[in-house]
């Protein structure tokens, strides 16, 4: 890897983690809380089917959408060396959809206004990922991908501050949601000065070019292996921790406990990781360390017999997938073979984030009925282990 000798602008990198969090919480409450309320407002009796379409539907919007962001992000940043412009058109019809999302009174209407919701939050989701490609040079790229692993939390915050008693209308909780947003992202938009410190503009060899495209090819294969087995874990962990379970009360009030807890150490781990692979140069050693606590992580959850042992394996497991996710980002956005292309490849790269929406139903049907969760986790720590083995083939770093 070889350091950039630019820097970014002063203050660009807060302003730009600020950003980031603020795309965060401009889908988090809607997807967590506020369509579930919708769904059920507008249709009780089918609301599991009509969630289910919403979400569907919703993935396939936003796999097509954000490709053309990043596309038309590229085109704008040809012409202008900046792509704050389509994040600003982003952020206004993001609130145009939130307005179309409230004023739903039937499925076809609020299918469709969640379409236009997607196609605003990816308008925005792919200019903004590639802006780091843009202006972080590659020895900071760990640093700042770590630093962004705080968008998530941000963004679970977020929905609690959106249904507060201040807010206790439909209307009132989309709007604080559209606010908190823009106040995260305005300042960027406003005062970030972009001048292209991510470097990445010499032309690459027709030989280079083929290891380069081969690298991007294992590069989203493995992204794809542990978003997948990311999001089985999301999808199962509850109904592992309850079964194990053994305290007066249910479950909910100890799983939310520990997940916070777990949350603060993941978040603390990855800004720590991305630091340290910026100081060593390298960021594969920690993709295969980070592999290793995935799998670590998701056998502890399977043989674990008790409550304790499940959220230990669960902290494990996140932990590594976090580290993962981020150092994975930084590495890929080094190999990319030009500036000029950044948002749209960055964009196929990002259908990983989508695709693996399938996988709770297609665990369930893998798994042989009676097995248990214990089978589940154990074929999502080998599906991690394709995932980590892939990163380690990839033969460049840039």
């Amino acid at each position: 890897m070889t350091p950039s000798a630019a820097a970014p602008a002063r203050g660009f990198v807060p302003l730009y983690t600020l950003a980031y969090c603020g795309l965060f919480v401009a889908f988090m409450p809607f997807v967590s809380i506020l369509l579930q309320v919708k769904v059920v407002a507008i249709d009780p009796a089918n609301r599991v089917a009509l969630l289910g379409w919403a979400v569907l539907g919703g993935a396939v919007v936003a796999s097509v959408a954000n490709i053309a962001a990043g596309w038309l992000s590229d085109w704008h940043w040809r012409r202008t060396r900046s792509r704050r412009l389509p994040i600003a058109a982003g952020l206004l019809l993001l609130a145009l959809a939130f307005a179309a999302i409230h004023r739903a009174v039937d499925r076809t209407t609020l299918l469709v206004a969640i379409g236009f919701w997607q196609v605003a939050l990816n308008l925005m989701f792919a200019p903004m990922v590639a802006v780091m490609a843009d202006e972080v040079p590659d020895a900071q790229k760990g640093r700042v991908s770590g630093l962004l692993g705080i968008s998530h939390p941000i963004g679970v915050l977020s929905a609690a501050a959106v249904t507060v008693p201040l807010f206790p209308t439909e209307g009132t909780r989309f709007a604080a949601n559209v606010a908190l947003a823009a106040l995260l992202i305005v300042p960027f938009l406003l005062f970030a000065r972009e001048r292209g410190a991510g470097g990445g503009g010499a032309p690459i060899e027709a030989e280079a070019a083929a290891v380069v495209r081969g690298d991007l090819i294992r590069a989203w294969i493995a992204r794809l292996a542990m978003q997948v087995a990311g999001n089985g874990l999301t999808a199962y962990a509850f109904f592992h921790f309850a079964d194990r379970w053994r305290g007066s009360g249910d479950a909910a009030g100890p799983v939310a406990q520990a997940m916070a807890i777990v949350t603060a150490v993941v978040v603390v781990a990855t800004i720590v990781a991305g630091r340290w692979s910026d100081r060593i140069g390298g960021r594969k050693p920690f993709l295969g360390g980070a592999t290793l606590l995935v799998i670590a992580g998701l056998i502890g959850m399977a043989v674990a017999s008790g409550f304790i042992g499940a959220v230990v394996g669960y902290g494990i497991a996140q932990t590594g997938l976090s580290v993962f996710l981020a150092l994975h980002s930084a590495l890929a956005m080094q190999m990319l073979p030009s500036p000029e292309t950044r948002g749209r490849d960055l964009a196929v790269l990002n259908l990983t984030n989508t695709l693996p929406a399938c996988v709770p139903p297609l665990l369930a049907a893998l798994v042989p009925a009676g097995a248990g969760l214990g089978a589940v986790f154990v074929v999502l720590a080998l599906v991690a282990g394709l995932g980590g083995g892939t990163a380690l083939a990839i033969r460049s770093e840039r």
